[in-house]
């Protein structure tokens, strides 16, 4: 598909509020809206230079960050781990490991 300059700059525009807003990154919006990762970051780093990304260390692509386990968890034998607002709790080691890999394999869907 050909779009015109208005149509990227709103597609650009658009963008910059759904992340200010905190509904997701940029990349998302892209997919979102059908358009084409590496286009969409052409578009927004020619309008927003300053919104160039720096990429990840392997170690921060590796791993989700889901803070602290929860206060007093791991002396009774559990983790409490906040996700987005959710609480999860383990009960071992295996199972957080369990669920750190299916949160890993989600956020790549």
């Amino acid at each position: 598909m050909v779009y015109t300059e208005e149509e990227k700059l709103a597609h650009v525009e658009r963008a910059k509020v759904y992340v200010e807003k905190g509904e997701g990154s940029y990349t998302a919006y892209a997919r979102e809206a059908g358009v084409p990762r590496t286009t969409f970051h052409k578009w927004l780093h020619r309008v927003y230079p300053e919104t160039r990304i720096k990429k990840a260390r392997a170690s921060e692509r590796s791993l989700v960050n889901l803070g602290k386990p929860g206060k007093d968890s791991t002396a009774r034998g559990r983790f409490l781990v906040e996700y987005y607002g959710s609480k999860i709790e383990v009960s071992s080691t295996g199972d957080l490991a369990e669920l750190l890999k299916g949160i890993k394999k989600a956020s790549f869907i």
